[in-house]
This record gives structure tokens, C-alpha cells and sequence, in this order.
């Protein structure tokens, strides 16, 4: 089988892993796989370069709407499917599922995963409508949609993307962290609360440190914040370590590697955060509870379907009432703590392994193509 995935951006991130983790699994099948993405910020394209997948790098693909930009990116795609001669193009995240469906307008079998909609909860007024007519529109062009959440799912009904029946939900995956990484965690009077994610919007890391700061004292002089990732919201975050004085407490660890990542979330931390004004399925939630942490993490996309009572807390967006109590929470009850992480890490091995993910995802080509499945 001959698969062509399109993504807008080649940067380490949530959207990237997914692509990665199916072009390696379907490579190791021996089907023909090619990429397609950003010249910039390569860590997808080492990744399919290091697996022996052609690489197709696109000077002109990126999150905007300048027209020269646009009409380049449109005229590099369909150049370079018709070339390739898919058997099913399988398009990921806005820009690109948006550029990537109208340049192969149902001329080969289209599938798109969004990763999170454009229209998500907490989207300005003016994004949310232009995504919601992009995305009714390009839909026709598409054979299936792959969302990453019930949330999801339900939202794209919801605002009439297309018909339900176009919609079918597949977790993300992922791989048993615990299992291939070295723990040797050493106890440590201090409670470590850690963020990854990228330091750019829909992100708010901001907020934890907010909420540090509103903490009783006998409770601060306990925690611990690192904060894992690199983008615009770095410099806000160091202006405002400084000014409250939080430069022993809060550290900015900047990007790190997925081993090194993992190396911290099993080794380091005790305390998973995602704070966010909108989300799709985010990975690092899912590495987070597979490394047996429990989790504090916006209620927003697909995260309740994530975290619960059972393995962590949500916050509403701009509560830092309910997050300050439920780091306090945390920090007094370290049988709790041990607690949810054990369920989480449950959670992940019955519901979110890379099996299960590869076989959803096989069996929608294989529908899409009639092949039969064992």
C-alpha cells in the first residue's frame, strides 16, 4: 500500500508523533511511505529520513494565509501526489488537511486527521467561522475523518461538518514509557509539577505559575515547577519568575528530546500539568500517565476523556482557585498521588497502546480500499 502523509509543520510536537509513530509501524510492514512538510523545524523529516521514507520538504507550507504562500503550497501538493500515485492520501492538522484535500479534490482516497478543529472551544470569534466554512467546504473532498477524541467527533457533528457517518474516533497511542525508559526516581522532599508542551497558544503555562504564587507558604516551600518546551510565551514566563522571586522554584528547562523527556517524566517529576484554552488528544497526557503520574490538566477537547477523579483533576479554564487546591491536594496526600498514578498508567495500557491505534487506523484504509481484514 502506498500512503502519502501531509502535515503542515515538521516541528517536535503532539501532531508530529502520531505521523511518526505510523510511518515507522507501516514502513516496518513494507508499505510505500512518503512525507510531506515544512522545510522548517525538521524533527518529522530526520524522523522519516532516519526510517528510509522518502522526504518531500515544502519551502512554501505553513500556518498562514499570505496568497503567494498559499498558491505555492497548493500547486508543490498536487505536484507531488500525482507524482507519488497514492493509494490513499492521509492528511493531518489545518492548514495542511485544508491545502492537501482541495490540491487532490477526491482524485485518490482522501483521509484527514485534525488533531484538534479550528473551531475548538475558546477560539476567537472570527477563526472559529472561518475554520467552520473551510472546513464544510474541503469536507466533500474527503473520505473519512479520523478525530482523536469523542470531544472531537461530537464538536465537528455539532457545527455540521459533514454527515456523522464520516466521522469515526482514533485515540492516539502510545508506547509503554515505563518499559523502555530507566527509572531510578529518587525521593525527594520537594513535589515536581511538570509541564511539557509547546510555549506558544493554545498553551497556558502561565497560569501554574500564577497559581504557585497564591499558594499557602507551608505548601510553596514544597513544589517544584519545570517547565518543558520552547516558543514565544518563554520570555513571559522568565519575566515573570523573576518578578515574584520563583527563580529556586520554577525552571525553564527549554526543548528536550522525547527520551529526555520521558527521562524527566519517570525520573523527575511527580505531578503532570497541561494547562490550555482548547486541545484534540494531547500525547504528552498520554506519556505522562503511561510514566504512572497523575494529572492536573484543563477540562477542554479530549482531555476528560484522558483524566478523571480516578487518576487526576480538571480545571476549568482561568481557575486558579480550584488549580491552587488541587496542587495543595496533591503536595499534602502523597498516598494519593501514588494513587492516581497507578490508575492512570492502568488507564493508558487498557485504552491507549499503539496497537490498538495501528489496527483502527489499518482498518480505515483497508475499508477505504475494500480490502478485506483478517
Amino acid at each position: 500500500m502506498k500512503i502519502l502523509y501531509l502535515i503542515t509543520k515538521s516541528e517536535q510536537g503532539g501532531a508530529q508523533t502520531h505521523v511518526a509513530q505510523l510511518m515507522k509501524h507501516f514502513n516496518e510492514k513494507g508499505w510505500d511511505i512518503s512525507l510531506m512538510t515544512s522545510s522548517q523545524d525538521g524533527w518529522l523529516g530526520k524522523k522519516a529520513l532516519d526510517l528510509g521514507i522518502e522526504f518531500i520538504p515544502s519551502e512554501y507550507l505553513s500556518n498562514t494565509i499570505n496568497p503567494f504562500k498559499v498558491l505555492k503550497s497548493f500547486t508543490e501538493i498536487r505536484k507531488v501526489v500525482d507524482k507519488f500515485n497514492p493509494d490513499i492520501v492521509h492528511c493531518h492538522s489545518f492548514f495542511a488537511g485544508f491545502l492537501g484535500r482541495l490540491a487532490v479534490r477526491g482524485k485518490y482516497p482522501t483521509i484527514f486527521t485534525p488533531h484538534g478543529w479550528g473551531f475548538n472551544v475558546g477560539v476567537s470569534f472570527f477563526r472559529k467561522h472561518f475554520a467552520i466554512q473551510v472546513e464544510r467546504y474541503v469536507s466533500r473532498f474527503t473520505n473519512k475523518i479520523l478525530c482523536v477524541s469523542e470531544s472531537g467527533k461530537k464538536l465537528a457533528i455539532q457545527y455540521k461538518i459533514d454527515k456523522p457517518a464520516k466521522f469515526t474516533v482514533v485515540y492516539n497511542g502510545i508506547e509503554d514509557i515505563l518499559s523502555t525508559t530507566k527509572c531510578t526516581k529518587i525521593k525527594d522532599d520537594k513535589i515536581n509539577f511538570v509541564f511539557v508542551g509547546r510555549l506558544t497558544e493554545p498553551k497556558d503555562p502561565l497560569s501554574l505559575l500564577k497559581a504557585i504564587t497564591v499558594l499557602p507558604e507551608e505548601i510553596k516551600k514544597q513544589v517544584v515547577v519545570t517547565i518543558v518546551g520552547k516558543g514565544e510565551k518563554a520570555k513571559e514566563l522568565e519575566d515573570f519568575i523573576l518578578k515574584n522571586s520563583l527563580e529556586k522554584q520554577a525552571f525553564l528547562l527549554g526543548l528536550l528530546s522525547r527520551e529526555d523527556v520521558f527521562d524527566n517524566l519517570c525520573n523527575e517529576a511527580d505531578v503532570f500539568v497541561l494547562l490550555s484554552r482548547w486541545e484534540g488528544l494531547p500525547i504528552t497526557i498520554l506519556e505522562a500517565m503511561s510514566a504512572g503520574l497523575p494529572v492536573v490538566a484543563s477540562k477542554v477537547g479530549g482531555i476528560p476523556e484522558l483524566v478523571s477523579k480516578d487518576n487526576g483533576f480538571l480545571i476549568e479554564r482561568g481557575d486558579l482557585d480550584s488549580l491552587a487546591k488541587a496542587i495543595t491536594t496533591l503536595v499534602k496526600d502523597r498516598e494519593m498521588r501514588l494513587l492516581m498514578g497507578k490508575n492512570a498508567r492502568k488507564k493508558i495500557k487498557d485504552n491507549f497502546t499503539l496497537s490498538k491505534m495501528f489496527d483502527k487506523v489499518e482498518r480505515e484504509y483497508n475499508n477505504l480500499l475494500n480490502i478485506k481484514t483478517k
